[in-house]
């Protein structure tokens, strides 16, 4: 019983990892951000709310934007970094 409950936990813990790499925490936003294929789309679910965005200009990385509840949202990847701009405020590091 003991291995079984072992194996089960160490399932967990992959299963969690391999979900992290693509689970950002931005100030107050939890961001879950799914690529699809050809990298012109993604999917984000921020705090629950699930918006579509689409790859737009950008001189330098990445950037998605989309509207949600009336507000523009941007994501600027560049490396391993994201970066989310909501509206007009300041930009916000993800981690």
């Amino acid at each position: 019983m003991k291995k079984l409950l072992f194996c089960f936990i160490g399932l967990l813990t992959l299963v969690a990892c391999d979900r992290a790499d693509n689970v950002y925490v931005c100030d107050k936003y939890t961001v879950e951000i799914n690529l699809d294929e050809s990298g012109e789309k993604l999917t984000a679910d921020l705090n629950g709310d699930v918006v579509e965005m689409n790859i737009a200009p950008s001189a330098d990385g990445a950037r998605y934007i989309a509207n949600l509840n009336d507000t523009e949202i941007t994501l600027w990847n560049k490396g391993r970094d994201w970066t989310l701009f909501v509206g007009d405020d300041e930009p916000i590091e993800c981690k």
